[in-house]
């Protein structure tokens, strides 16, 4: 959750700096003053601070969320990835149109181990925003992949180990 800069606790309650006086969680959020800290990437701009403020009208206020930051091993994790079903990354596998995007058949907990073993489809936009949310298809790909995995990579139980599905049952 974000809070405002101006917030502060004093003898345990809300205190905001900007009005000098205590406040509710109402009062906080219907505030006109709000502020918010937005982090920054170090690396991207160096001679900056890392932390910036950002005034956000009290409208939005409720919507704003932490800027979030791709760790190393997830940034190069998603900047090789390939796949094992087709060796053409840069067409969709469904249509043929220009790949815009790339779906990991394992999503959620699994989407690293997706990009790591190469459970990845190019697909366009508008066939990956069909078909991500369909269930028959995912099913499909989902068994595909283990049936994959079972023949060139490991065993069922390994399988289990890593992605804590069987799909084939």
């Amino acid at each position: 959750m974000n809070y405002c800069k101006h917030l502060k606790k004093k003898k345990n309650k809300p205190y905001c700096n900007m009005l000098k006086k205590e406040v509710t969680s109402n009062q906080c959020r219907e505030c006109i003053h709000k502020e918010y800290k937005i982090r920054i990437n170090k690396n991207a701009q160096k001679n900056k601070k890392s932390v910036q403020n950002v005034k956000i009208n009290s409208k939005f206020a409720q919507k704003s969320q932490k800027m979030q930051f791709k760790s190393k091993k997830m940034a190069k994790l998603e900047r090789n990835r390939f796949s094992v079903f087709t060796t053409d990354l840069e067409h969709c596998y469904l249509c043929g149109r220009k790949k815009e995007e790339l779906h990991e058949i394992y999503a959620g907990r699994n989407r690293i181990n997706s990009m790591k073993y190469g459970f990845v489809l190019p697909l366009c936009h508008e066939c990956h925003s069909q078909n991500q949310n369909n269930s028959l298809f995912n099913e499909f790909w989902h068994k595909s992949g283990q049936i994959y995995w079972e023949f060139n990579i490991g065993s069922r139980n390994e399988f289990l180990t890593i992605f804590r599905r069987n799909y084939l049952d």
